[in-house]
């Protein structure tokens, strides 16, 4: 049976290769079939009806073979043997057809084509049965009957017409032909048997590489079947191994091992003190029946053993405020009413209250009245987690509550939250901002704002924080003066994930600022600049580099016999007054580079008068001539005179303090000569230099000659009426003159180096005497020396300070300098500078005469000042009360900032009161003393020595 099915096998495999072969073969029919009409039609033009006609239909029928070969082929549902008897029928059918071609070539062709010849026709028949018998023996003899089924049709035809043949070569023709026909038959069989064995050969490959595949899978089913029962081994022994484990485990409990017993329970006890260890737990264990309670500690340590005693303590260990609902919580539990007993309370530990979570199940109830009987639980100490959610909350509660617009940006700089001071503060809802970038809610129409937000995002990308003040306009049309901080977040690869920034609103301070700046420089009677702004910017004409004005002059103004006035008509049109005037000068003088009100009755301008002086005559002139007018105050009409002094730049000085002075001299002229007057200060009307006195000269021979003298000053605290120290003050004892104070000399030394010379003549004098002092045990005197500009622009006061202090072995804190405002203008970062250095030996600075030069409050929050000391001008008008105000204001404003305040010039008891009233730390003046030599000094100390002196 399984031969058969074998044979079944091998011949459907030979019937398919067979029907794959002929279907080549039709394919060369049809090529030789072409091959043959194009060799007629090229030996002879004949055209011939018979022939062609058989072409056609041979054509036709190798191609619907063809098809229905393909056709039976493709389906794959397919009778073998009808396949093979259809083969069999279209090789009859083909042979039959090729004999019928041979018979047409040899007696139709004849007669269409006159002149063609027997041999003719013998070739062309001779290549066509050749062609189609090699091309059989290639493709049919691997089933012999296909190829006699096409051969003996196709040959007949050529068979009865070589016995007809009356040719020449007939008798060669019959012996080439019969020996090709043998021959091909011979070769057709031999084929065939060759055909077979390769089939069958091939055959019983397919037939071994079938078996080997059986044989695969096969061994693989074996082999899953052997794996699934090891497997099924596997778990029949695990199973075995769990039984047996089980049943000793049941042997084991039934058995009641204490020593197992108790070394699992050690094993267990040692894990879970691990665990409650790491998690910090706490755990209890409550025997409800027997009224035991054990609560361990995280190294499972036992803290307390016995209810009473727990219950001793409970009252005082939870917050009163968290009892109540502990013991409700509990209550609820023990009745069945909750899974579990949770609870979170506060409990005192180390005199604080620490917040704890206690979570706890009964385990075992009474079976019959359910009461508890066994209680289990934890409590963990949670007071960590507790500060940290309200620290949470605060930063929260600070986000959304604090004065600030704070935002978070994503890594492109576009919003991701805001709160809600930035939401008022710029006017858009925080959903109208997320996902929007940084600079797409501001306008953005000018390029010079895009630039801006450029460089921002530019330097906040790359130095990763951002911090300034930027003017914004926001599409909401709000206008904001902002301080924005911008600072990027990273993550642990340092790569930013977020921005967070910070915005502060400066608009209103802005204003404010404007508007102290207003008060800082101009007068808010007259609305003209002050004293302040008109040294500024005097200073500024006349060291500005860029500067082309060559000539200035410096015009002081001063109303005549204003007081007068104002006590014949009242304070208040004395105010008008000075509005008035203010009007008239700017009128008069529309010209001027600057006028400015001083203080009291005085004004000064500053006035550019090129290269002709007589300009500046006609413009005094013009200023006199403007007051001739009356002035209208109260419907009443009041004459006015002034005094003008003059002084010139360069000609009557380079410095703001010497211009100043200069013209105040001038201007002290014109008031001796009764007002109503111009005076252009003069070098010849100096008091000195009327008196012949070369005071360069001098005072060159006077530091050679010791001629200079230091006096002392003392200075009194006002707390305990005790000396507080002392001031240098220098003095001339001029061999013809007498004494001579510093007034008449100083101006002139101040325009060349000998006031340098000076000062340092008195900071060693000071520096020598306060030795002197600490040598008679007076140990805590501070004297204060006066430093001029010029020393501490020309770089030597540092030197000259310590090494007078090294030779005279002395700490820097019983020595303090004065300094002016007009010292701190020019080169403030040198100044500055200076000014640390000085600190840092320990030494006071002082700022001299605050309240007459520039007053600029930048100098006190710059400048490590520690004294302010306010000038005896307004002391000795402190019964007014604009100057009441002014002095209040200056010892208000140095307590404020943590300094000490000095009066000087102090010369009645009503102006210690006032001064004394309002908190001033030191005076000075002739109420106390006048200033003393060295040898007056001692005797002075010797009269007020003190156990102690008075330290601000």
């Amino acid at each position: 049976m399984v031969i058969d099915v074998q044979d079944e096998l091998l011949y459907a495999s030979q019937i398919k290769s067979a029907a794959v072969l002929l279907q080549r073969f039709l394919i060369w029919l049809f090529v030789i079939i072409l091959y043959d009409v194009f060799v007629y039609y090229i030996y002879f033009k004949n055209f011939s009806f018979s022939f062609n006609l058989w072409f056609a239909t041979t054509s036709i029928i190798c191609t619907i073979s063809w098809l229905l070969i393909k056709s039976i082929l493709v389906s794959p549902y397919h009778n073998v043997f009808n396949l093979d008897a259809l083969c069999q029928f279209i090789c009859l059918i083909i042979g039959c057809s090729f004999g019928f071609g041979i018979f047409t070539l040899q007696h139709y062709v004849l007669i269409d084509t006159p002149d063609i010849t027997s041999t003719h026709l013998l070739i062309l028949s001779s290549i066509l049965i050749c062609l189609v018998s090699i091309s059989a023996l290639t493709y049919l003899t691997s089933r012999f009957r296909y190829f006699l089924f096409l051969f003996i049709p196709a040959t007949i035809p050529c068979l009865f017409y070589k016995f007809l043949s009356v040719s020449p070569l007939s008798h060669y023709y019959q012996f080439s032909f019969n020996f090709i026909l043998i021959f091909i038959l011979l070769a057709g069989y031999i084929t065939h048997k060759l055909h077979h064995k390769l089939g069958l050969i091939t055959f019983e490959r397919s037939k071994l590489l079938l078996q080997a595949k059986q044989q695969t899978f096969d061994n693989n089913q074996l082999q899953n079947k052997l794996k699934h029962e090891i497997e099924k081994s596997i778990h029949i022994k695990n199973e075995l191994l769990l039984n047996n484990q089980l049943l000793e485990q049941k042997v084991k409990e039934r058995t009641y091992d204490i020593k197992q017993i108790n070394d699992r329970l050690e094993n267990h006890q040692a894990n879970l003190a691990f665990a409650h260890e790491t998690a910090g737990i706490n755990s209890w264990l409550w025997n409800i029946e027997k009224r035991t309670i054990e609560i361990f500690d995280t190294k499972n340590k036992i803290l307390f053993n016995h209810i009473d005693e727990y219950h001793l303590q409970i009252d005082s260990l939870i917050h009163p405020d968290d009892l109540e609902n502990y013991q409700h919580l509990m209550r609820q539990h023990l009745r069945g009413r909750t899974e579990r007993f949770e609870a979170k309370y506060r409990i005192k530990r180390n005199d604080q209250w620490c917040w704890i979570q206690d979570t706890g199940k009964v385990i075992a109830r009474h079976p019959i009245s359910f009461k508890p009987i066994r209680m289990v639980g934890i409590h963990r100490d949670i007071q960590k987690e507790k500060s940290d959610q309200e620290q949470l909350k605060l930063a929260a509660n600070v986000f959304e509550q604090v004065a600030q617009g704070v935002f978070v940006l994503d890594n492109n700089l576009c919003y991701l939250e805001v709160n809600p001071y930035f939401e008022k503060l710029i006017g858009y809802h925080q959903s109208d901002l997320l996902g929007k970038h940084l600079f797409d809610i501001t306008v953005n129409n000018k390029k010079e704002i895009i630039e801006e937000h450029f460089d921002i995002t530019k330097k906040l990308v790359a130095e990763r924080e951002y911090d300034a003040e930027l003017q914004i306009e926001f599409l909401t049309g709000k206008h904001l003066t902002l301080w924005l901080h911008i600072n990027a977040i990273t993550d642990e690869k340092n790569k930013i994930i977020n921005y967070v920034g910070i915005i502060t609103d400066l608009t209103e301070r802005r204003k404010q600022e404007q508007r102290v700046s207003y008060l800082e420089n101009y007068d808010l009677l007259t609305d003209l600049p002050n004293r302040f702004y008109f040294n500024l910017q005097l200073h500024h004409y006349l060291t500005d580099p860029n500067n082309i004005l060559q000539n200035l002059a410096v015009i002081r103004i001063n109303i005549d016999r204003f007081r007068s006035f104002n006590e014949f008509a009242s304070t208040q049109a004395g105010d008008i007054l000075l509005q008035k005037i203010a009007q008239r000068l700017r009128q008069a003088c529309p010209d001027a580079l600057l006028i400015s009100y001083l203080n009291n009755d005085d004004y000064a301008m500053i006035y550019n008068y090129g290269q002709n002086k007589k300009t500046i005559h006609q413009t005094a002139k013009s200023i006199l001539k403007a007051f001739e007018s009356p002035f209208m105050i109260h419907n009443n009409e009041h004459f006015i005179s002034i005094s003008i002094g003059i002084a010139l730049y360069p000609e009557h000085g380079r410095q703001v303090d010497t211009l100043n002075s200069h013209a105040e001299q001038a201007l002290a002229e014109a008031k001796s000569l009764g007002g109503n007057t111009a005076y252009l200060y003069s070098n010849k009307n100096a008091r000195l230099i009327q008196q012949n006195i070369n005071l360069e000269g001098d005072l060159r021979q006077a530091l050679k000659n010791k001629e200079l003298l230091v006096y002392y000053q003392p200075k009194i605290c006002t707390q305990t009426e005790k000396i507080y120290g002392f001031e240098a003050l220098i003095r001339w004892q001029h061999p013809k003159l007498g004494l001579i104070t510093p007034d008449l000399f100083l101006p002139i030394a101040e325009e060349s180096s000998l006031i340098t010379e000076i000062g340092r003549f008195v900071l060693f004098e000071t520096c020598k005497q306060i030795r002197i002092w600490q040598d008679l045990n007076f140990d805590y005197l501070r004297v204060s020396v006066n430093i001029v500009a010029q020393q501490i622009h020309r770089g030597e006061l540092i030197q000259d300070i310590d090494q007078a202090l090294n030779m005279y072995k002395i700490s820097g804190d019983m020595l303090e300098l004065e300094i002016t405002e007009s010292s701190l203008i020019a080169k403030s970062d040198n100044v500055l500078n200076l000014l640390q250095q000085i600190k840092q030996r320990h030494i006071s600075i002082s700022l001299d005469d605050f309240g007459t030069g520039y007053s600029s409050l930048a100098y006190l929050t710059n400048y490590p000042i520690d004294t302010l000391k306010i000038d005896k001008i307004f002391i000795s008008k402190i019964e007014q009360e604009k100057d009441q105000a002014i002095v209040s204001a200056i010892i208000a404003m140095g307590k404020a900032m943590g300094m000490s305040v000095i009066a000087e010039g102090v010369e009645t008891i009503e102006q210690i009161n006032f001064l004394k009233k309002h908190g001033c730390h030191i005076l000075q003046g002739y109420y106390y003393s006048k200033p003393l030599t060295a040898q007056e000094c001692l005797d002075y100390l010797t009269k007020f020595k003190l156990a102690s002196v008075y330290r601000v």
